[in-house]
C-alpha cells in the first residue's frame, strides 16, 4: 500500500491521505510510514467502503482509487491473522494438560514460535503478490481514459468536511409541524371516528382504510401523528402501528404485530400467533396501521386470520400503488396523497430551515417547487443540504446546480446529500442499507454495531458512543433518517429511525457499488465468497447463500423467518413427486435436511473473521450452537425475537466481545464465563440474573435488565464494580435485596438512567450524593419514604425526567420533588399517586415543563401556574374511552398568573 501511494500523482496520493484522515484509521506521517491503527478495517473504510460514494475530479485517480480498493480486498484475508495468533490452552486457562508440568514452558515457546513463523512466511508471500499487482496498477494507469464529465453541471460548492459537536435537543430534530394533506388528514379523521352504519359497513368486520400515494410524499407522517394522537385519547381498545420491510409473508407480519401486542421483552412463537391474536384482539375495538407493501394475496390472508373484533374496529393499510378491492364483506376506504403546491412547499422548506433567513425567504416559490417537484422527501433533503451552508453564495450555487439537472430530481437530490457528508459520516450512512426498508432500528443498537466496525473513534471527554449518537442525530438533522419514535425524556438512547424506502434505494446500491455490502433479497443463490458484509432480506431459500464459504465475512444481518414450514412441505412434496427417479434425489434429500442451526454453525466454522452478528426473528433452536465460541473476533452479538433459551459457556472465548442482545427470548440465565469477558459495553436482555461473581466489568456501559435475588454477600464486588456503568434496569427488587443495591449504586457515579421495579423501592435514591449525573429515573413499585428522610433535601442537581408507577406516593412527596432543580418532565401514571386531590400551590418547581397525571382514582387536579412558571403542556389521562385530555399553556396564561383544574367527569378549566 506505501508503494501504491508512493507511485500515484500528488491529486490521488493526497486524496487517499485525506480520506485516511478524516476517518482516523491510519496515521500518515511524513515519511508515508503507515502505523496501522485498526489493521486491515481502516484501509477497508477508506478505500473500499467509499471509493464508490466520493466525487474525485480526476479520471484516472477514480479508476485507481477503485483499483486500491480491488487490491485490498487480497489484503483483506491476510491482514487479520496479525490480531489473533492460536495458542492451545484447556478450559482452566493453562497451557495443554497433554504436556508433563516440567515441559511446558518449553512445548509453549516452540509452539508459539512454529505458529508464528507459519504465519510470517505465508504474510510475507500474500504482501509480495499484493506489492506486484499495485506496480502493475501504477504502470498502467496512464492507459485508462474516461471521459471528462459535463462541466456546466460541475458541484462548484465545498463538501462539509466535520460535523459541529453542539448538543443539539433532540426535540428540535422531530418531523415538520408544517400542515400539509390537510383535506386527506381531515378524511382520515373522519373514516377512522365515524360509526360502521355511517360507512355502510358490515357490523363486525373491520373497515379497511388504504392510503396510498408516491414515495416520499408523506403517507407514514401523516397516519403516525393521526395515530399517536388517537392513541392519547383512548379511541381504541387495542391500537398498533407496524411497519415492516416490503411483501413480507402474512405469517411475518402478524407475528410482528403479536410482538408489539405482548408484554415487554416476551417471545412470540410463530405457533402461537392466532392463539394470542384471538386473545388480544377478540370482541375489543382495535385498531391496526400495517405500513408497508403487502400482496393482495397476502393481505387477504391477514384479513381473514384476524379475529372478530368490537363494532368500529379499523385496518389502515399505507402502501405506494393503489391497492387492491378487499373482499366483498369488508368495506374499503381510498385516500390518496399527492405532491403539494408551491407555496405549501416554500413553507415547509423554510420551516425545515429552522432560521430567519431574508435571502431564502425572498426566494421565488417557482425555484424551491422546480427543484423538489412539491415531494416532501425531497424538500426536507433540500433543506437539509442548505442548512449545512453558510453562505449565501453557496446557497446560490446549490441552487443553479439543482435547476440544471432535469431528470430524476429525488435521486439527483440524494446524491448531493451523500456527496456532502464529511468522510466520517458516510460509512455510517451505508451501514444502514444492512437493514430492509421501511423497519425501525434502535438507536443503540445502531450505535453499538458501528463500534464494532471500528467506525468511531474516541475524542477528549466522549466515548465512542458518544461520537455515535452525534453522528446519528447529524444524520436525522440533515433529513437523510426519519426520526420515528421520541420518548418524553428525550433520551438519545430510546431513539428509533427509519429509511424512508427511496432513501434505501439509494444506500443499497451505493453500498453494493463499492462493495461495501451486499444484500441477498431475491430467490437467486449469488456467488458471495468475497462478500465482508451480508445481509439476508429475502424469505425463501433464505439461508442458501450460506452454503459456500464466506472466508471473508466481517458481518452478518438476517431478518424474519423465511416461508413457512407448512408451505415449504408442500413444495418439497412436488420436488421429490418430480425428481423421484433422479440420480440428484440423495443430494436434494440431503439438502432438505440443513435448516438455520447446522448453516451457523458452518458459518461459524468457515468465517473466522466475523465482528458482528445480529440475528432478529430468526428460530435457531433452543441452545446457540457452541461454534460460537470460533468466532474470537466477535464484538457484536445480536439474537432477537425467538425461542432461545440457552447460550453455552463456550461463549467466554469471545475476549473481544463489546454487546450481547438477547432481548425478546427466553434467555434468563448467562453462563458464568460470559461475565467473565472484560471487553462488555453493552448487555440487553429481559430480566437475566445477577451472578454471584463477576470479573471487574469497567467498560460496561448498559446493563438491561437484571433480576436481583436476595443477596446476603452484597452487590459491591459485581454491580458495584460498574464504575462506568450510564443505563441500567433492575427487576423485582425486595426487602432481602434492597440494602445491598443502595449501596451498590452509591459507587456508581455515572449513571444517567435508571430503572428500577420491585416491591419495595427506598427513597434513598433521591438523597444519595452519589448519582450527582442522573437525568432520567422510572420507579416502578411502592416507594418506601419518611419526611424525615427528606427533609434535608433531594440530592439529583442533573434530574431531568422523572415517572413514577404504582408508588403510592403522598401529596407531602410531591412537594418535595419541587427541591430537584433540573426536573422538565413528571410523569404520574397509574397507581403512583394514592390522595384523592393533587394541587400545586405552595412549592415552586422552577423548570417543569411537561405534567402528565393519571387521574384513575383522583378526584380533583389544581395547578397555580405561579408555581410552574415554565409549564408547556399539561396531560390528563384516564383508562376510559374519550377521557384523555391535553392542554396547551399560553405565554398569557402565564403572565396572568391563572389556575388550571380538572375535576372527574369535567373538562380541564382555566380559571
Amino acid at each position: 500500500m506505501l508503494t501504491f501511494v508512493k507511485g500515484l500523482d500528488n491529486e490521488a496520493s493526497a486524496y487517499i491521505v485525506d480520506e485516511a484522515r478524516g476517518r482516523h484509521r491510519c496515521v500518515w506521517t511524513s515519511s508515508c510510514s503507515v502505523d496501522m491503527i485498526g489493521t486491515r478495517n481502516g484501509l477497508i473504510c477508506v478505500l473500499d467502503g467509499d471509493t464508490g460514494a466520493v466525487t474525485v475530479a480526476n479520471p484516472a485517480t477514480r479508476v485507481a482509487v477503485h483499483a486500491a480498493a480491488a487490491v485490498t480486498g487480497v489484503a483483506l484475508a491476510v491482514l487479520p491473522r496479525r490480531v489473533h495468533v492460536p495458542c492451545y490452552f484447556n478450559k482452566s486457562g493453562t497451557f495443554d494438560a497433554m504436556y508433563p508440568l516440567w515441559i511446558r514452558p518449553t512445548a509453549k515457546l516452540v509452539t508459539t514460535f512454529t505458529t508464528q513463523a507459519h504465519i510470517r512466511h505465508k504474510l510475507s508471500r500474500k504482501i509480495k503478490a499484493i506489492n506486484s499487482r499495485l506496480e502493475d496498477i501504477i504502470e498502467n494507469k496512464h492507459k485508462y481514459k474516461i471521459e471528462e464529465a459535463n462541466t456546466k453541471t460541475t458541484r462548484t460548492w465545498k463538501a462539509s468536511t466535520s460535523i459541529s459537536y453542539t448538543h443539539k435537543k433532540l426535540e428540535y430534530l422531530h418531523e415538520s409541524d408544517v400542515p400539509i394533506h390537510v383535506e386527506e388528514r381531515k378524511k382520515l379523521e373522519k373514516v377512522l371516528l365515524t360509526t360502521p352504519e355511517d360507512l355502510h359497513g358490515k357490523e363486525h368486520n373491520p373497515v379497511i382504510i388504504s392510503v396510498f400515494g408516491k414515495s416520499g410524499v408523506g403517507k407514514t407522517t401523516l397516519v403516525r401523528k393521526i395515530f399517536k394522537e388517537i392513541g392519547k385519547q383512548k379511541q381504541f381498545d387495542i391500537p398498533a402501528m407496524e411497519c415492516f420491510a416490503p411483501y413480507l409473508s402474512a405469517t411475518n407480519i402478524l407475528q410482528q404485530i403479536v410482538q408489539q401486542l405482548t408484554t415487554d421483552n416476551q417471545d412470540c412463537p410463530r405457533n402461537k400467533v392466532l392463539e394470542i391474536l384471538e386473545k388480544k384482539l377478540k370482541e375489543k375495538k382495535y385498531l391496526l396501521v400495517i405500513d408497508g407493501e403487502v400482496s393482495g394475496t397476502e393481505l387477504n390472508n391477514i384479513l381473514s386470520t384476524l379475529p372478530i373484533g368490537h363494532a368500529g374496529s379499523r385496518i389502515v393499510h399505507i402502501t405506494e400503488s393503489k391497492p387492491e378491492e378487499p373482499p366483498s364483506n369488508y368495506h374499503h376506504v381510498t385516500i390518496e396523497l399527492k405532491t403539494i403546491d408551491k407555496s405549501i412547499s416554500k413553507k415547509m422548506f423554510l420551516h425545515h430551515m429552522e432560521v430567519q433567513n431574508l435571502d431564502l425567504e425572498n426566494h421565488e416559490d417557482d425555484i424551491i417547487f422546480q427543484i423538489t417537484g412539491g415531494l416532501p422527501l425531497a424538500i426536507a433533503l433540500l433543506s437539509g443540504l442548505m442548512k449545512t451552508k453558510e453562505s449565501t453564495g453557496e446557497w446560490q450555487k446549490v441552487f443553479e446546480y439543482l435547476k440544471s439537472k432535469q431528470s430524476k430530481q429525488i435521486d439527483d437530490m440524494l446524491s448531493i446529500c451523500f456527496d456532502d457528508l464529511p468522510h466520517e459520516l458516510k460509512c455510517c450512512f451505508l451501514y444502514l442499507a444492512a437493514f430492509p426498508a421501511n423497519v425501525t432500528i434502535e438507536a443503540r443498537n445502531l450505535v453499538s454495531m458501528w463500534v464494532a466496525e471500528g467506525f468511531l473513534r474516541s475524542k477528549v471527554g466522549k466515548s465512542m458512543e458518544d461520537i455515535g449518537y452525534f453522528y446519528l442525530k447529524e444524520l436525522s438533522a440533515r433529513n437523510l433518517v426519519s426520526l420515528v419514535q421520541m420518548d418524553d425524556d428525550s433520551n438519545v438512547s430510546n431513539m428509533t429511525v427509519t429509511i424512508q424506502n427511496k432513501v434505501h434505494e439509494f444506500l443499497q446500491f451505493e453500498a453494493h457499488e463499492a462493495s461495501f455490502l451486499e444484500v441477498h433479497s431475491g430467490d437467486d443463490i449469488p456467488t458471495l465468497t468475497s462478500a465482508r458484509r451480508l445481509s439476508l432480506q429475502n424469505y425463501t431459500d433464505k439461508y442458501a447463500v450460506l452454503a459456500n464459504p464466506l472466508p471473508k465475512l466481517r458481518s452478518i444481518f438476517s431478518q424474519f423467518e423465511q416461508e413457512p414450514k407448512e408451505e415449504l412441505e408442500t413444495m418439497t412434496k412436488s420436488i421429490q413427486a418430480y425428481v423421484c427417479c433422479s440420480p440428484q434425489q440423495g443430494t436434494i434429500a440431503s439438502m432438505q435436511k440443513k435448516n438455520i442451526k447446522s448453516h451457523i454453525k458452518e458459518l461459524l466454522h468457515g468465517s473466522e473473521f466475523l465482528r458482528v452478528i445480529n440475528i432478529q426473528g430468526i428460530e435457531i433452536g433452543n441452545r446457540l450452537t457452541r461454534a460460537i465460541g470460533k468466532a474470537v473476533h466477535l464484538q457484536y452479538l445480536g439474537i432477537t425475537s425467538c425461542s432461545l433459551e440457552n447460550i453455552p459457556s463456550s461463549i467466554g472465548n469471545l475476549t473481544s466481545l463489546q454487546t450481547l442482545d438477547v432481548r425478546e427470548t427466553k434467555v434468563r440465565k448467562l453462563p458464568k464465563a460470559f461475565w467473565m469477558i472484560k471487553t462488555l459495553r453493552h448487555v440487553f436482555g429481559f430480566i437475566l440474573k445477577l451472578p454471584k461473581q463477576t470479573v471487574n466489568l469497567k467498560q460496561l456501559h448498559t446493563l438491561d435488565s437484571i433480576e436481583l435475588e436476595d443477596f446476603e454477600q452484597g452487590l459491591d464486588n459485581t454491580l458495584g464494580e460498574m464504575i462506568h456503568l450510564e443505563g441500567l434496569v433492575i427487576w423485582k427488587i425486595s426487602n432481602g435485596n434492597v440494602k445491598a443495591l443502595l449501596s451498590a449504586l452509591r459507587k456508581l457515579e455515572s449513571l444517567k438512567t435508571l430503572n428500577l421495579q420491585g416491591n419495595n423501592i427506598t427513597s434513598s435514591v433521591f438523597t444519595t450524593l452519589f448519582l450527582r449525573r442522573l437525568k432520567f429515573m422510572v420507579l416502578d413499585g411502592e416507594l418506601d419514604f419518611s419526611s424525615d428522610q427528606l427533609n434535608n433535601g433531594l440530592a439529583l442537581p442533573n434530574l431531568t425526567m422523572l415517572t413514577l408507577k404504582e408508588t403510592k406516593v403522598t401529596q407531602e412527596f410531591i412537594n418535595k420533588l419541587a427541591k430537584l432543580p433540573s426536573l422538565v418532565t413528571l410523569a404520574l401514571c397509574l397507581g403512583s399517586y394514592k390522595d384523592q386531590e393533587l394541587v400545586f400551590f405552595s412549592n415552586k418547581f422552577r423548570c417543569l415543563q411537561k405534567l402528565k397525571v393519571d387521574v384513575e382514582k383522583l378526584k380533583k387536579v389544581e395547578i397555580k401556574l405561579s408555581m410552574l412558571p415554565k409549564l408547556k403542556k399539561l396531560e390528563i389521562q384516564t383508562h376510559d374511552s374519550h377521557h384523555y385530555q391535553e392542554h396547551e399553556v399560553t405565554h398569557q396564561e402565564h403572565e396572568q398568573k391563572t389556575v388550571i383544574s380538572w375535576k372527574k367527569e369535567n373538562a380541564i378549566q382555566v380559571e
